[in-house]
């Protein structure tokens, strides 16, 4: 027997394959199936280079592998019967008994956990493995070997956990066979205490009346259910004493074994009576908990009964569904209703949600469960049985299907198809709902209903299917417009009419659809912002940008600035119409480009500090190509701030004139006025001294004052010099303009040099 184990792995494993990293997983989960049974592992299998990796603990055991683990060395040695196998990790040379034998696939450390080629360990322990590449499934099978002897079981328990007066209240555990390779399945007995039991007898019990339990690998803890009976046909109930036994019931011709018998164990009942079967039934067409009515008879004895709760169950889980998952249930998953009336009748809400979490929807089967609920002791709640299975249906529209049909980079990609209901009679009208993939968990007919008309596509009940293309100006749910990159999925509302009202029903959810340009405008990359400087204004914000790796159809770029409040509503559209943006050329890789003071955001107000902004960048096509323009995604937000209180500085090339009679100054403005609040023009005898000090102490009447304005300026002069004296012939005149601060943090002065010296 050793000298076939080693010449099976020694003529399988010829090709060298290497370790991928990161490993590939398939198309499809693998699985693992020993037995019959699934091997469970937490760092599920990968496919390397054409060999299936699985944990390395998880295969050995479920062997019945005795293992040791060298970390030092990094190396597995596993003994079953009279094989051993050494593993080292990373090495492509494995022994069994001492004789070693090539892998394709060394042992490989992913994800923090040791992985084994599947097929080698297999075989080397005596194992059929089989591959099957559609279902990417792996089959391992133990050859039936006739005449082996199955052992029994050892540790036989059984006791008391419930309160249903049946066999729901019995538990039965035990020690697995020492070699499941030669068992079949095991079979749990319950005798009455005192009845005697031999293997014969044991194996000509009808099937009605014992407890199957498959080979699973690990130790069975098995809870009996309300329809256990006796090895005699009698069902389990209270006060009456049991005593179980396990058959190990071998494959093939292999023997069976009997174990010995548990402790007897006498079932009491401590808590109110069972409730019985919960009623339910689909009473509308909203399409979520609403369409489920629930009822019940009350326990006759509510002394230990606070509240009774409802749980909806998907009917794939019922099965296992008890006591333990109902009291751990979280309260959001969950009806809670009062004990008050003589029975419970109730219809479930819009926001009711199954016990995974997920809300109730049509199209998945159900079964409801009532409990008890003792709110001194969780462990005396009481579990009804199941319910039957409940389907909603759904009388709303049918194929939903969603696709990419344009380049728009807008709602004008986006094109819905699906099928009207077949009776329209209560419908006004379908709405087509875009909701974003990462809202999708939770949205519900009830957050349908209150969606804003402007941010849902309305389509009448004409014909019998429905083929929409969206706008421009489509929006999704949150109302956001549409746009490439981001994830959604859509539904579809039928919309109930006057002779229905309040009977909306919500399609399911469309599969989830990215809409993506695939235009011959490359799109610009590394978009970044920052803020240089200290003006007030545009030549604080600083743009830089890597142009599109092909600009064969590009004009130039378009950099936009956009205060982030309206950033959510800010298209491609908006892009292409707005009139105030900057542009940057083709020329060279990049662009880094410093605004000037003078720039605006795309509402045309000037840059300024304490604004949040986001920029894009709108690459424009040329006259080559006839699809749309490509929008980036907007930059971080970025808000301009003054870093520090900037000294006001002097206007500059101060002239006078004459116009009437009176006299007109003009001057070049200040460098910077960010940090004024106005200018003001003097009228100076000439032979008079005048400085900032004296400008500053000029009473209103005597000087001219002006706003900033962004341009350089002529102004009228006042009536009066400095002195409040009329301005007359024969004087001779200098004329001076202060620039002064607007906070009286900053720094005053700024009074620019005189004119020449003038008379009227």
């Amino acid at each position: 027997m050793k000298k076939l184990w080693i010449s099976m792995v020694a003529g399988l494993l010829i090709l060298p394959m290497l370790f991928q990293a990161p490993a590939q997983a398939a198309a499809k989960p693998i699985r693992v199936i020993i037995d019959g049974v699934t091997l469970t592992t937490d760092q599920p299998p990968v496919m390397v280079k054409g060999r299936t990796m699985v944990p390395l603990r998880a295969i050995f055991e479920a062997f019945n592998a005795d293992i040791k683990w060298n970390q030092k060395t990094q190396t597995v040695t596993a003994y079953k019967d009279d094989t051993t196998v050494v593993l080292k990790i990373g090495s492509k040379i494995a022994t069994i008994n001492n004789k070693a034998v090539s892998l394709d696939v060394p042992g490989q450390n992913l994800k923090g956990r040791t992985m084994v080629p599947t097929r080698f360990v297999s075989e080397a322990l005596g194992r059929e493995v089989g591959w099957n590449k559609e279902a990417q499934l792996v089959t391992i099978t133990t050859p039936v070997q006739a005449g082996g002897n199955a052992a029994p079981v050892s540790g036989v328990a059984a006791q008391d956990i419930g309160d249903y007066g049946d066999g729901r209240d019995l538990q039965v555990s035990f020690n697995r066979a020492a070699d499941e390779s030669l068992v079949d399945h095991y079979r749990v007995l319950i005798v009455k205490t005192g009845t005697a039991l031999d293997l014969s007898s044991a194996l000509a019990v009808g099937s009605y009346n014992y407890s199957v339990v498959l080979v699973t690998g690990a130790n069975p803890v098995v809870k009996l259910n309300a329809a256990t009976r006796t090895l005699d046909g009698d069902l389990i109930k209270n006060n009456q004493g049991y005593t179980a036994y396990v058959v190990t019931v071998g494959k093939g011709n292999n023997t069976s074994a009997l174990s010995g018998g548990a402790a007897p164990v006498t079932l009491t009942n401590k808590a109110v009576p069972a409730l019985g079967t919960v009623q339910v039934k689909d009473t509308s067409d909203y399409g979520d908990g609403r369409d489920i009515s629930v009822s019940f008879s009350k326990l006759a004895d509510e002394t230990k009964v606070s509240s009774y709760r409802i749980f909806v169950v998907k009917a794939s889980n019922s099965s296992v569904f008890d006591l333990g998952r109902a009291n751990a249930v979280a309260s959001a998953n969950y009806t809670q209703t009062n004990k008050t009336g003589n029975n419970i009748s109730l219809n479930l809400l819009s926001g009711s949600r199954d016990t995974d979490g997920a809300l109730i929807k049509t199209g998945v089967g159900y079964r409801v469960f009532a409990l008890a609920v003792d709110s001194s002791n969780a462990a005396n709640n009481v579990l009804s049985q199941a319910s039957a299975v409940l389907t909603l249906s759904n009388v709303g529209i049918s194929s939903l299907s969603v696709t990419d049909v344009n380049d728009y980079n807008d709602g004008r990609d986006l094109k819905v198809s699906f099928n009207h209901a077949s009776d329209e009679t209560y419908i006004s009208q379908y709405r087509i709902m875009v909701v974003p993939t990462s809202y999708y968990s939770s949205f519900s007919l009830n957050d349908a209903n209150n969606v804003q008309s402007a941010n849902y596509t309305a389509v009448n009940t004409s014909g019998s299917a429905t083929e929409q293309i969206l706008n421009s100006s489509s929006r999704d749910v949150r109302g956001a417009l549409i746009k490439n990159g981001t994830s959604y999925k859509v539904y579809v509302l039928s919309a109930g009419n006057g002779n229905n009202p309040g009977s909306n029903v919500l399609s399911a959810a469309s599969s989830a659809i990215t809409l993506l340009n695939t235009s011959g405008l490359s799109a610009i990359s590394g978009l970044n912002v920052s803020d240089v400087s200290d003006y007030g204004d545009g030549r604080d914000l600083k743009v830089s940008f890597t142009h599109a790796g092909d600009e064969s159809y590009i004009s130039h770029y378009r950099i936009l600035v956009v205060p982030t409040n309206y950033y959510s509503s800010f298209s491609l559209s908006d892009a292409n119409n707005a009139a105030n943006y900057i542009t940057a050329s083709t020329s060279g890789n990049s662009t880094s480009q410093v605004l000037d003071a003078s720039s605006r955001d795309v509402r045309g107000a000037v840059i300024k500090p304490g604004t949040s902004y986001r920029v894009y960048v709108l690459t424009v096509r040329n006259g080559s190509y006839q699809g749309a323009n490509l929008l980036s995604d907007g930059s971080a937000a970025i808000t301009l701030s003054a870093k520090e209180k900037l000294p006001v500085t002097s206007v500059t090339n101060v002239t006078y004139g004459m116009d009437n009679g009176g006299i007109v100054v003009k001057f070049a403005k200040s460098s910077r006025e960010s940090n004024l609040s106005e200018y003001r023009v003097f009228v100076v005898p000439s032979k008079q001294s005048f400085g900032s000090a004296e400008a500053l102490g000029v009473q209103g009447s005597y000087y001219r004052a002006v706003a900033p304005n962004g341009s350089n300026q002529s102004v009228a002069a006042a009536g009066r010099d400095i002195n409040g004296n009329s301005i007359v012939k024969g004087t001779k005149y200098k004329v001076y303009v202060l620039a002064v601060a607007n906070s009286s943090g900053i720094q005053n002065g700024g009074l620019s040099d005189s004119s020449e010296e003038f008379e009227l």
